[in-house]
């Protein structure tokens, strides 16, 4: 097989991207699949890497619902705002584009230099496709998404708060708030538990990389300063249970429940 791209430069928290794009290209390929991401499917194909201890039943199911429930949010916003600004932080390999696009919306997908070639190679910018070499901490972003954003302004962060710091998600959001009043994002999370107990390591990558934030309930974000409103939180383990295994019964129990969900918070 001819392969496009190697990625052994990926370290770190970057090095994720592999993980994730994996798991959502096995799904798509079960018939009983909880997601369809055909372009991850093929970028799997052109990548030079053994992925064969990457994944595990669970790691997949909880992958595919994290998109699942995004995926939704995401359309729902876009069938409100069709000519939105999408500004996807931390994207990784993120296909999402390719799957909820209108022909209309504006998308900046923004992550650290060294991803760039790969995205570069594997996706590739276009007229409404933009990629912005930046850590979502530096905030030189903002600058570059202003020159050209228009209209309602959604932004995601997949996969990405787990590692900063509470210090640095309250940074991010009063930033977010104060550059872009009446926007809103739609972001992922763990509880403390896992927060603080977790290591990041996903089969062969051994990633060093490890988990800083966690929160209990996302209506806690909303004290840390006003004009910021959740409007909903959604929780992994409500869904698809039959492909958790223990974890399914499981989820019966609050405290295990509230360890992975997604919230939508609008800030005004």
């Amino acid at each position: 097989m001819n392969y496009d791209l190697n990625v052994d430069n990926l370290k770190g928290v970057s090095e994720t991207l592999l993980t994730t794009l994996y798991l959502r290209s096995l799904e798509t390929k079960r018939k009983d699949g909880i997601i369809r991401d055909y372009k991850s499917v093929d970028i799997v194909k052109r990548i030079d890497y053994d992925f064969s201890e990457c994944a595990s039943q669970f790691s997949q199911a909880i992958i595919a619902i994290r998109t699942e429930i995004i995926d939704e949010l995401v359309k729902k916003f876009i069938s409100q705002y069709p000519d939105a600004t999408i500004i996807n932080l931390g994207t990784g390999l993120c296909t999402r584009y390719f799957r909820v696009d209108n022909s209309s919306i504006d998308w900046f997908c923004i992550d650290l230099p060294v991803v760039k070639p790969i995205w570069d190679k594997l996706i590739g910018e276009s007229e409404r496709l933009h990629y912005l070499s930046y850590s979502a901490l530096d905030f030189s972003w903002i600058k570059k998404v202003k020159e050209t954003a228009s209209g309602k302004i959604l932004f995601i962060a997949e996969g990405l708060l787990m590692f900063f710091s509470e210090i640095e998600v309250k940074q991010l959001f009063s930033t977010i708030k104060s550059n872009f009043s009446q926007s809103e994002i739609i972001f992922d999370s763990l509880g403390v538990f896992l927060a603080q107990n977790s290591r990041l390591n996903s089969g062969k990558l051994k990633i060093n990389a490890s988990y800083k934030w966690g929160i209990k309930n996302l209506k806690e974000i909303q004290v840390w300063e006003s004009g910021i409103r959740l409007t909903g939180q959604w929780h992994y383990l409500d869904r698809h249970k039959n492909r958790l295994g223990l974890m399914g019964w499981l989820s019966y129990i609050p405290a295990i429940r509230r360890q992975v969900k997604i919230g939508h918070l609008q800030f005004v």
